[in-house]
């Protein structure tokens, strides 16, 4: 594949390293605040607190939760499978790719908002097409399909997924989520 995409000077992708964690997470969880479309729903986690204050034992529990996924976040969660863009020591842009021995798997994509339309979330793309082995899949909003299908990728239905990926890409049934494949 012929590179169609360059970086603008200073920029550059490069693998995620451990310290870049933080700032991946923040770049996930604000991403389109605009919208407030969040990886996490702080409605329903807002909703699931307030009844915890008022039944005891599920506050334990739900406090317990919280803990393990804390500790796997800090301690445990390996940021090895992601790639960000690097400006002047800023990471501004990252996305995830996990690569199995049947497929690859590409999540997370995300551009800070004032990095937007410079086309690096175009040039990650195909830096991950490149690190990956196909068939390459992925779930993406309704709106994106026209961004992803320039690289070649096309909408399946989530019953042409290999087995367990249809809850993996969150493609299930009535999902706001469309899988795609290239390859």
């Amino acid at each position: 594949m012929q590179n169609r995409y360059y970086l603008p000077p200073a920029f550059f992708i490069r693998r995620a390293r451990s310290r870049d964690k933080w700032k991946i997470k923040q770049l996930l969880l604000t991403w389109n605040e605009a919208n407030n479309i969040l990886p996490i729903n702080f409605y329903s986690l807002t909703l699931i607190l307030l009844c915890c204050v008022f039944l005891w034992f599920n506050a334990i529990v739900f406090a317990l939760l919280i803990f393990i996924y804390l500790l796997y976040e800090v301690r445990l969660k390996d940021y090895s499978d992601f790639w960000v863009i690097d400006y002047n020591g800023a990471v501004i842009g990252c996305a995830e790719l996990r690569v199995f021995k049947k497929y690859s798997l590409i999540f997370n994509l995300c551009v800070k908002k004032e990095y937007r339309c410079q086309k690096l979330a175009s040039c990650m793309i195909q830096h991950l097409i490149k690190e990956a082995r196909e068939p390459i899949y992925l779930s993406c909003f309704k709106e994106l399909i026209p961004f992803y299908t320039r690289f070649g990728f096309i909408v399946i239905h989530p019953d042409a997924l290999p087995e367990g990926l249809q809850l993996v890409l969150g493609a299930t049934p009535g999902a706001p989520v469309v899988p795609m494949k290239l390859g």
